[in-house]
């Protein structure tokens, strides 16, 4: 049986059993939320670097460009460098933008950068990679911030991972909803709407293009989607397509092109060739050189200029002139003229008094003024003569005149078949002797459409001096013959 003061201390105790518990509950409650009372912020950095990024340095250093909101102070440390202070921080609307500097080469192969701030978890980036002349941006963002002044950062960051997805519908809705955030950083937004808008563009033109099988000018479309958007895999793969299909089309057209012209089809194969210079195709030099051909010959035919013609000089009546006498152009002729001792002399007839003569002659064409071109070149003239002359009791050798017979003009000399005592000289039929000379020439053409007639004068400088009677000093020649 308890009496009333034991109830008490009972009820005593009791109270204070129950206060200790209560204790003991709020304790253990603020133990189990002591870590997240502790917990770190977490940021997160994002590489928006763009492919044409480029750093400025004469020494070939790189540089490391952060952007955060400038609630948010950032502090950094380079595992490879014994600073990593930025040499510049600049304020750009809400945000502090950090620009960090460092050297390059083998030397600092696995940098890495830390990121850090307080409050928030530190943030490690590789940079073991970095080039000279590299320009590297970083975004440094508090996912979890609810205030006002990240709602900006929220959707420009979403909206550039969907770039980097190739979903560029959402990533435009998502810079147009930036566009009402109070922090909206106006001119970095309106740059990153252009960027979108041109990908689109440049992807639909791209698109339209390779349809029309106009691959030269889609693959270059690509190439500047690329270029906003080094991500996009699909304008990557589009582009090599392209390049095969161009590079085929081009070899097909050179074939095209290269048949007609085989066969003299120029009006065809002309303007294959010039659709592969217009489409800067990988053979556009040669087809360029065949282009050029096939106008000049094209041009000649309408022109007439090519020449031939029968030419006759008094004493070499067998001759022919073949020349090309261009309307804007130097162009060039040679001629060739025989007597038909030449003849006989292959057939052995020749004999004393009987003179084979050679004129070869080559050289330039020049239009004074239509009708009339002059033209001149060099040339060259081989005349023979046969016997064998040997004087006896003379001083002088004896050559042969302009008959081709020894020259004595008092008709004292004495022919023997052989060299006996009395005799003058022997006459041996079987003994060719040739005189040379230079023989330059010069004259005047006229060419009227399917007409043309030439004059020539020859002047002759025997290699031999006692032979330039023989030979003679000068000749003309007439030639007439058509242009075509």
């Amino acid at each position: 049986m308890y009496h009333n003061n034991d109830i008490n201390i009972i009820k005593y105790n009791s109270n204070n059993n129950h206060k200790m518990v209560k204790h003991l509950m709020i304790i253990a409650m603020a133990c189990l939320m002591a870590p997240v009372a502790f917990a770190q912020n977490v940021l997160e950095v994002t590489d928006v670097s763009q492919p044409n990024d480029v750093y400025s340095s004469d020494d070939g250093k790189a540089v490391v460009v952060v952007k955060c909101n400038k609630t948010i102070p950032l502090m950094f440390e380079s595992t490879m460098d014994k600073t990593a202070d930025p040499y510049n921080t600049l304020a750009e609307g809400n945000d502090s933008i950090y620009y960090i500097e460092f050297p390059t080469g083998s030397r600092y192969r696995g940098r890495q950068l830390s990121i850090k701030s307080p409050g928030y978890n530190t943030v490690t980036i590789s940079l073991e990679d970095l080039k000279p002349k590299q320009a590297v941006t970083l975004l440094a963002v508090d996912p979890n911030s609810m205030v006002d002044a990240g709602c900006y950062r929220g959707h420009r960051n979403r909206g550039l991972e969907e770039l980097k997805k190739m979903n560029y519908n959402e990533a435009r809705i998502q810079f147009e909803v930036a566009t009402e955030c109070s922090d909206v950083d106006t001119i970095e937004n309106n740059e990153n709407l252009a960027l979108v808008d041109s990908i689109i563009y440049y992807r639909n033109k791209a698109e339209l293009l390779f349809k029309m099988h106009n691959y030269r000018e889609a693959a270059n479309l690509y190439k500047k989607v690329l270029m906003y958007n080094s991500y996009d895999s699909y304008a990557n793969d589009r582009q090599a397509e392209c390049m095969l299909k161009y590079v085929d089309e081009c070899s097909m057209t050179m074939e095209q092109a290269q048949y007609y012209d085989s066969e003299k089809q120029y009006q065809q194969a002309l303007p294959l060739y010039r659709q592969i210079v217009e489409n800067d195709c990988p053979s556009r030099l040669l087809a360029q050189q065949q282009i050029n051909r096939i106008e000049l010959l094209l041009n000649q035919r309408k022109n007439h200029s090519r020449v031939f013609t029968y030419e006759y000089t008094k004493d070499t009546p067998i001759g022919f002139s073949y020349g090309k006498y261009n309307m804007h152009k130097v162009g060039g002729f040679f001629g060739m003229s025989v007597n038909k001792n030449v003849f006989d002399m292959m057939r052995n007839d020749c004999t004393v008094g009987d003179m084979p003569e050679v004129n070869v002659n080559f050289g330039w064409t020049i239009k004074i003024a239509s009708p009339v071109w002059v033209f001149f070149g060099p040339g060259a003239t081989v005349k023979c003569y046969y016997g064998d002359y040997k004087p006896i009791g003379l001083k002088d050798k004896i050559y042969p005149n302009k008959d081709g017979f020894p020259n004595d003009p008092d008709n004292k000399l004495v022919v023997g078949s052989d060299q006996k005592e009395g005799s003058v000289y022997t006459n041996d039929d079987t003994k060719a002797n040739a005189a040379w000379a230079i023989s330059p020439v010069a004259g005047i053409a006229v060419k009227y459409s399917y007409f043309a007639l030439r004059l020539t004068y020859q002047y002759r400088f025997a290699m031999d001096t006692n032979l330039k009677d023989f030979i003679g000093q000068q000749a003309f020649s007439v030639g007439v013959g058509v242009s075509f």
